[in-house]
């Protein structure tokens, strides 16, 4: 660690607001542009960067950096990152499987009216054919990802890729219809 360095840790564990200035406003910019590398959202981006920092000043007294100061807020808001997008697929892949179970499972305990129905099959109609087939072995069938390659004889990461878009496809146009699906099922 080089001595400018050692001299801002040392007065940050002191608490010194010029040193903890001098630091964000050295950083800031140039970390925000490295997360929007990671998470395509400048205000997360932003958001997490401005968390990175207080969290550097409410335990600066307790602050332990074994690399470069540089390398320890790069490495930190990397792994700040990382955890943002891990969440995301969580969340994606529960979207998914919520939307999976709205769209193809709840609908058979009420009347559709045609206009509905028309408008489910517009929806899955506009996906493209290969995307099409995969969502359908995947949802009407059950079949896993490893089924669906096999049968079709593409790569495992392309049934994965395909299945996200439908999903992404499909929810944009018919939340409106899983709306008055649900507003019917509550009669």
């Amino acid at each position: 660690m080089e001595d400018k360095e050692i001299d801002i840790l040392i007065r940050l564990q002191k608490r010194d607001r010029e040193a903890f200035r001098f630091l964000y406003e050295q950083y800031f910019a140039k970390m925000v542009l490295f997360a929007e590398s990671y998470l395509y959202d400048e205000e997360e981006a932003k958001d997490l960067v401005q968390d990175l920092f207080f969290y550097i000043w409410d335990h600066a007294k307790t602050l332990q950096v074994m690399t470069s100061l540089k390398a320890y807020l790069y490495t930190s808001l990397r792994n700040r990152c990382l955890n943002v997008l891990r969440e995301r697929k969580i969340r994606d892949e529960h979207n998914d499987k919520l939307f999976e179970a709205q769209l193809f499972s709840g609908t058979e305990d009420v009347v559709i009216d045609e206009e509905v129905q028309r408008r489910l099959q517009e929806a899955l109609d506009s996906l493209p054919d290969r995307c099409k087939e995969i969502i359908l072995l995947k949802v009407v069938e059950g079949k896993k990802n490893r089924e669906i390659a096999e049968q079709l004889d593409i790569a495992e990461t392309t049934v994965k890729t395909q299945v996200q878009r439908a999903y992404r496809m499909l929810r944009e146009k018919l939340v409106p219809i899983l709306l008055l699906i649900e507003w019917l099922q509550q009669g």
